[in-house]
C-alpha cells in the first residue's frame, strides 16, 4: 500500500512540533466508512466539551492540544477536499493548508466551533484551486472511487435523496458523477449540508453567502443529483 505524507510543523519557532499526516486509500475509507454507531457512541455535549477544552489550550499556545483538534478534522477535510478538487494530491494539499493557516491564526480565532472555522478555510482553499484551474489547462482528475470509497454511503447528516441510496452502489456512483458536474459554490454547499451535517446558518459563515443563497444551492444541488438518478432509471429505494 502506497502512502503519502504530508508534514506541518507547529508550534514556536524554536521547538517546533512536526505533525506527520498519513494518506492511504484505507485511510480515504476510514473517513467515509466510519460506522454510525461510532460517531454516537459519546454525545455530542462530549465531544463538544472536550473539543472546547482543547480549542481553548491551542488558543494558549499548546501545540499538542492542537495536533488533537487537527485529527479530529482531518479526515472529513480530505473528504470534503477531495469531493470538491478529485484529486487526491490537491485535497491533501488543502487539509494542510487549512490546518497550517488555522495553527498560525488560533490566537485570533474569536469563534465559538473550530469545526465550522476550519471547514471554512478549507472551503476557501478548494475553491482557489478550482479558480485557478480555470486560468491553466486542467490537470487529469483521479479515477473514480471504487465502491468502498464512495463518500455519500454513510453521510454524517444525509439529505433525503442519501438516505434512499445510501445501500445502492450503482445509484452513489450515479451521484458521484453529478457531484463533480455541479458548479463549485453548489457542490461545497450540498457536500457541507448534506454529507458533513452543517445547519444553512454554518454554512452561511463557512461560504460567506447569505441563507437564502445557501437554501438555493442546496435546491439546486439536490435537483441536480435527483434528475441525474431519474435519467438512470432510479425509482427510489425498494419495498
Amino acid at each position: 500500500m502506497i502512502a503519502s505524507r504530508s508534514r506541518v510543523a507547529i508550534g514556536s519557532s524554536s521547538s517546533p512540533i512536526t505533525t506527520t499526516f498519513f494518506f492511504t486509500s484505507s485511510t480515504r475509507r476510514d473517513s467515509t466508512k466510519t460506522p454510525l454507531v461510532e460517531r454516537t457512541a459519546r454525545s455530542d455535549d462530549a465531544l463538544r466539551e472536550a473539543s472546547d477544552t482543547l480549542l481553548d489550550r491551542a488558543r494558549k499556545g499548546d501545540a499538542r492540544a492542537f495536533e488533537d483538534l487537527a485529527r479530529e478534522v482531518e479526515r472529513p477535510l480530505f473528504r470534503l477536499a477531495l469531493r470538491m478538487l478529485g484529486q487526491s494530491a490537491d485535497a491533501e494539499d488543502v487539509v494542510q493548508d487549512a490546518l497550517l493557516a488555522a495553527w498560525r491564526s488560533l490566537g485570533s480565532f474569536e469563534g465559538t466551533s473550530f469545526r465550522a472555522w476550519i471547514f471554512r478555510i478549507a472551503t476557501n482553499r478548494a475553491l482557489d484551486r478550482l479558480r485557478a484551474r480555470r486560468r491553466r489547462p486542467e490537470s487529469p482528475l483521479d479515477p473514480p472511487l471504487g465502491d468502498d470509497d464512495v463518500i455519500w454511503s454513510e453521510p454524517s447528516a444525509p439529505g433525503p435523496e442519501l438516505v434512499d441510496i445510501a445501500g445502492d452502489r450503482e445509484a452513489l456512483v450515479v451521484v458521484e458523477t453529478a457531484l463533480a458536474t455541479l458548479p463549485p459554490e453548489q457542490r461545497a454547499s450540498l457536500l457541507l449540508r448534506d454529507v458533513e451535517g452543517f445547519a444553512y446558518e454554518e454554512i452561511a459563515l463557512i461560504t460567506t453567502a447569505e441563507i437564502g443563497t445557501v437554501k438555493s444551492r442546496i435546491h439546486r444541488a439536490r435537483l441536480a443529483v435527483r434528475n441525474a438518478l431519474v435519467a438512470k432509471g432510479w425509482q427510489g429505494p425498494a419495498g
